[in-house]
């Protein structure tokens, strides 16, 4: 008996339910997290399957995409990576509004052969680390004021949401003060009075804030060796499958804004 798309997604999707479970352990959060951080475009759900399927994955697409687009073709016997595609259609209101879910088959670039690329696939490392203008394109980004002061010992960085500014340690590497920065921010975008994340244990707000800062420093290719997340398999533990699907959703579309904003204020820079 063939199985239906409806079938199809619906097996994917009960597979996300163990996957989601499985992602929160401190072995594998690091690894979903560089995944995000190349793939942050797509759905959390989306990136999750990539994660699952092959997280090596560094740029994907359709059979067609890569033989229309770049005149490359899947390698004969490549399983291809199934992701999920949204169905949509017109509510009583006429306006347009998923209405269910069918799979959809990708590859990565490794499995194709063809026409070599003339773009470039990853930040090298230490990419940003050289920019000296990277800090400044964070400074640019926050949503609140930053300012370099002397803080109290082993207190790199802090958020104030009632004052409605960030401070950073004076005398910090620029690497360093860009990860605070980082973190920092996701706070201010996400912790503040008015938004519901604020609500949020204070826990779960560090793992958000942390992992933003992770996967924006890996996408721009800075270092993130001392980054640890060793807590996240014990909050994670006995947590409602909700909250930890609600988390990873706030994870990549931060994450994904985020990148957006700083990579509009570093376009002027280049350019200069």
């Amino acid at each position: 008996m063939t199985m239906t798309d409806s079938q199809s997604a619906q097996r994917i999707l009960m597979r996300l339910e163990t996957g989601v479970r499985d992602v929160y352990s401190s072995k594998a959060w690091k690894d979903y997290l560089n995944v995000l951080a190349r793939f942050h475009r797509y759905s959390y759900r989306n990136t999750l399957l990539i994660y699952m399927q092959k997280p090596d994955a560094t740029m994907i697409g359709g059979y067609r995409f890569w033989q229309n687009e770049f005149s490359r073709y899947v390698r004969k016997g490549e399983k291809g990576i199934r992701i999920l595609v949204p169905l949509r259609g017109k509510n009583e209101e006429d306006e347009t509004e998923i209405t269910g879910w069918r799979t959809g088959t990708v590859f990565d670039i490794s499995q194709t052969d063809g026409r070599p690329l003339d773009i470039e696939l990853v930040c090298p490392p230490d990419h940003a680390e050289c920019d000296p203008m990277f800090l400044q394109a964070l400074l640019l980004a926050s949503p609140v004021p930053v300012y370099f002061r002397k803080t109290p010992e082993g207190v790199n960085g802090y958020f104030r949401p009632l004052e409605g500014d960030i401070t950073i340690r004076k005398g910090m590497s620029p690497a360093q003060s860009s990860r605070t920065l980082l973190h920092e921010i996701a706070h201010a975008l996400l912790h503040t009075e008015n938004n519901s994340c604020a609500r949020a244990d204070r826990i779960r707000r560090e793992i958000e804030a942390e992992s933003i800062a992770y996967a924006v420093c890996a996408y721009y290719g800075i270092d993130t060796s001392s980054y640890s997340f060793g807590y996240i398999a014990a909050w994670s533990e006995n947590r409602d499958l909700d909250i930890l699907r609600e988390s990873l959703a706030v994870i990549r579309s931060t994450t994904c804004s985020l990148i957006g904003v700083i990579d509009a204020v570093r376009a002027p820079q280049k350019l200069s």
